[in-house]
Formats: structure tokens, sequence, C-alpha cells
């Protein structure tokens, strides 16, 4: 037996040293900051999310509409490139009010509609309409759109 062998032995305790957690603080702390980057991202996209549902709903009432207007309003329009729809009911912007806790209403996003009348191959029964939402979006400087179109027949023309 050596007595001096075993005095200078060194046993190491159950807990952690100052360095391991340090460490482990700063691990800890890059993960939630990923984390909060990624929730701050998660509700820019869902915002444009939202703008994008809305501007579709929009351009989808306008097509409901292009349905139920006279023919007579769609002729003058053939080939005359975007322009801003040309019937009573269809205001060339649309805003998307919101309530106000204090009261009241708010514009929370404003969008612009335009539309545009092509002839089919020719005949005068026959037109593609199409209606084009324009909206911007923050951090997006070209501005965003969504289109849709639809074809419209004349059903009462002497000629169709």
């Amino acid at each position: 037996m050596q007595p001096t062998a075993h005095r200078h032995r060194r046993r190491r305790s159950g807990g952690f040293s100052l360095l391991e957690v340090v460490i482990a603080i700063g691990i800890l702390s890059f993960g939630l900051l990923g984390l909060a980057l990624m929730q701050v991202h998660a509700l820019t996209q869902g915002r444009a999310g939202r703008h994008t549902g809305d501007a579709a709903a929009v351009a989808r009432t306008y097509i409901e509409q292009v349905h139920r207007i006279p023919w007579a309003v769609l002729t003058p329009a053939v080939g005359a490139g975007w322009q801003n729809p040309a019937w009573a009911s269809a205001p060339p912007t649309w805003n998307n009010l919101v309530d106000n806790p204090a009261g009241g209403t708010s514009t929370e996003h404003s969008y612009g509609i335009q539309w545009r009348v092509s002839a089919i191959g020719g005949t005068a029964c026959v037109r593609d309409v199409e209606i084009q939402v324009n909206w911007t979006e923050e951090n997006f400087p070209a501005g965003k759109q969504v289109v849709l179109a639809t074809r419209r027949y004349d059903w009462g023309g002497a000629t169709c």
C-alpha cells in the first residue's frame, strides 16, 4: 500500500463545470434565436398569403360580375388592353377594411383592379375576359398580382 498515491488522486464531483454551463447556454441561445427568426418569417409569409387570398377573392367576385353585365359593355373593351372595369358596380380599387378597437374602421390593404377583353378567333360571339388584381407587399418592390380569366358567349346575339 502506498499512502501517498491515494492522497493525490482527485475525485470528480457529480456537477457541471462553469465552462460546460456556458457552452450549453450558448447553444441554447442560438437555437432560440433561430426559432424566433423562423416565427417572424412565418408571420410575414402568413400576411403575404392572406393578401394573395384576398386578391383572389376579389378577382373571383369580378369574374362573377363579368357573367352578369350586358354584352354591350364587353364589345367596346375588346383589344383596348388593361383598363379599369367599365361597369358601374365595379370600382377600380378594393380596400380591405378592418375594425379599430377604439371604434370605426381603417384600410388594412388596397388592391387595384383592371380587366382586359379579347376576341377569340375572329368571331363576334365569344370573348375572353381577364381580371387582374394588383397590390404592393412589404419588402417586395415589384408588386404582386393575381389574374383570373373566363370566357363569355353572347347568348342573345342575332348572329350567334
